[in-house]
């Protein structure tokens, strides 16, 4: 059937078939969101086509977090065949929102912080999740010369590149691995943050979610690939962090947060990039400079000697500062 048909199908088992929908969201994936309005009642329909989008992991994930008191979206009914979910709807307040119209950002960034900190306290081992190892990370960081330098630079890394490259990366991920493994929500940002309609801090986009390294998410929320957190906040946040879970105050922690930073902007910029090539989505461009400049905050840090090295001999400064494909 067609996917219309088979939504519609979908909604009329739900008893939704009648409810006015408009489209909510969509994002860098293949999924989209659209809120159902019945009168007073409201839900959220994730559509997520097979095989493209995996709704049973974005399932199996909010169920472990809802486990331990987190506050993500209730799934009311489900169609993992076909890739429908009725969620929970959480209102139109994200973090993003809100900061745009002046609310507190201290206070929604300690909110956050506390909804991980409940996350690392409640989360001591896997539960089924698969482990943020090697390969993942790696792969991850290889979307900088397979897509960023080969595009934008406009040259193929040549095998003795890549395996310097690997050997970096098999150095700096011992030391982020020197932490603590948590469960790792992957892309915890402001985004994907919401003040729900009874006052929580509601989270959203965690399919993806990993059994990692505990600074992972805290570097993914205060360093933010899409918005400038500032200073003060970053500070605050980190002390705030440490008050509340001293078992963290080490110096394996202070090593391991700037190398998963950077870890994650290396990603980020590949991704967007790959997101304009292959996807045609060019709104992530802009962002790819602030990346490049938050990446290069840390590479004076004597732990990424070798990765400033690398980065000098393939993607030359200048380059960075421009947006890509805007000439």
């Amino acid at each position: 059937m067609e996917r219309d048909e088979l939504l519609q199908n979908f909604l009329k088992k739900c008893g939704w078939e009648d409810a006015e929908r408009r489209l909510l969201a969509r994002d860098a994936s293949f999924r989209w969101y659209d809120r159902l309005t019945d009168g007073e009642k409201s839900m959220v329909l994730m559509n997520a086509p097979i095989p493209q989008e995996n709704p049973a992991q974005f399932v199996f994930v909010d169920e472990i977090l809802e486990r331990i008191g987190a506050k993500v979206p209730h799934i009311h009914h489900r169609d993992l065949d076909n890739g429908f979910l009725l969620l929970e709807d959480f209102g139109d307040d994200t973090f993003t929102r809100l900061i745009a119209r002046g609310e507190d950002e201290m206070s929604l960034y300690r909110q956050a912080v506390d909804a991980l900190i409940h996350i690392q306290k409640n989360i001591h081992e896997s539960h089924g999740l698969k482990e943020y190892d090697f390969d993942l990370m790696f792969f991850e960081a290889s979307l900088l010369p397979l897509w960023y330098i080969k595009y934008v630079v406009g040259k193929d890394v040549d095998e003795e590149g890549m395996n310097e490259f690997k050997s970096i990366w098999q150095e700096l991920y011992k030391i982020m691995r020197s932490v603590p493994n948590t469960l790792v929500l992957l892309d915890y940002h402001v985004d994907n943050l919401m003040i729900t309609k009874d006052n929580q801090c509601g989270l959203l986009d965690f399919q993806d979610a990993r059994y990692g390294p505990v600074t992972y998410d805290l570097a993914s929320l205060l360093e933010d690939a899409r918005r400038l957190v500032p200073e003060n906040i970053q500070s605050e946040m980190l002390r705030y962090y440490f008050e509340e879970m001293p078992q963290f105050d080490t110096e394996e922690f202070r090593q391991s947060y700037p190398i998963m930073a950077v870890q994650r902007h290396t990603k980020v910029i590949g991704i967007f990039v790959r997101l304009f090539v292959r996807d045609h989505k060019d709104r992530y461009l802009k962002f790819i400079p602030f990346v490049w400049s938050l990446l290069e905050k840390h590479l004076d840090n004597p732990l990424l000697k070798r990765y400033k090295k690398w980065l000098d001999t393939y993607v030359p400064k200048e380059i960075r500062a421009e947006t890509p494909f805007q000439k």
